[in-house]
């Protein structure tokens, strides 16, 4: 399982989240039409043990709740193991020995940072002022201060292995992208993309619960 090695070995803890509620950029092996699943396995990689099973029991969660059976990665591959110094044959036979019959991989595919202007727009000010023994209200043209910030934007991929067609087994059937920008937190960015995805996959076709 080369790109499955490759995929791993890169995968980290970033997942995005967006307005719709499935993923608006998908790709479908064309030979692949969907099937029921009997146990995908979650794979997230990140820093610490304790935000990678976080952050993949909340993928988990989510696709149980579509009628999706899943587990998270922990008991495959260990969290002090360095998963890209594994060979392809153990990579596989671990997750074929635990009876998997697919693999659910997000990783982050871009990162780019650019310079916001905001501000520097117009806005009438109302001011008062006495003419005579009446007061009169008018108003004034305001110019709002102008400043830059600095926006982020991520776009993570999530990728589906079938492996058990040994056609297919090395080969992604279905992939799907999204991007987050400057995200609130980490756990409601994960809990967002979770969902996002067990729909997509549920509503599309592409596992049938």
């Amino acid at each position: 399982m080369k790109k499955i090695k490759f995929l791993l070995a890169f995968a980290i803890v970033l997942v995005l989240a967006s307005c719709s509620s499935t993923m608006k950029y998908t790709w479908q092996n064309e030979n692949y039409q969907g099937r029921a699943y009997e146990k995908i396995l979650v794979v997230v990689e990140a820093k610490t043990h304790s935000s990678r099973l976080n952050a993949e029991n909340l993928m988990v969660d989510q696709l149980k709740s579509e009628g999706i059976s899943a587990t998270n990665s922990i008991s495959v591959f260990k969290p002090d193991e360095r998963i890209e110094e594994l060979s392809e044959e153990e990579i596989e036979n671990r997750i074929l020995s635990g009876g998997y019959d697919g693999v659910l991989i997000s990783l982050l595919v871009d990162a780019n940072s650019r310079d916001v202007r905001e501000g520097g727009g117009t806005y009438m000010q109302p001011v008062t002022y006495r003419y005579g023994r009446r007061i009169r209200t008018g108003y004034i043209h305001m110019q709002e201060p102008e400043y830059y910030r600095q926006e982020t934007t991520f776009v993570l991929e999530t990728q589906l292995y079938d492996t058990k067609d040994q056609a297919r087994k090395e080969n992604v059937v279905w992939s799907g992208q999204s991007e987050l920008t400057d995200p609130s937190s980490l756990d409601s960015a994960i809990k967002s993309y979770s969902k996002k995805l067990a729909k997509t996959l549920v509503e599309t076709g592409i596992v049938k619960p």
